[in-house]
């Protein structure tokens, strides 16, 4: 009997710098611009911060298969 194996295919996080428009793929929410070394928050920053108190600030920045549609910013954000 086959078994049927359920493949996730990797989400690509596609952003684009708010000050110079730098656009970077990653599949893990980018911690800085490449281009300008801007640093960014993590996106749900607001709900993660309460959970991570006194751990490593790298906890907050999350892999792209754990982000949903819904949690990216619009214009500046792409789930692929």
């Amino acid at each position: 009997m086959n078994e049927i194996k359920n493949i996730d295919k990797e989400k690509l996080l596609i952003r684009a710098c708010h000050t110079c428009m730098k656009v970077t793929e990653s599949f893990q929410e980018i911690e800085r611009c490449s281009h300008c070394k801007k640093a960014f928050l993590p996106l749900r920053y607001f709900e993660k911060i309460h959970d991570f108190k006194g751990e490593s600030w790298k906890k907050h920045f999350s892999d792209a298969h754990e982000i949903d549609e819904e949690d990216l910013i619009k214009g500046l954000f792409v789930l692929w």
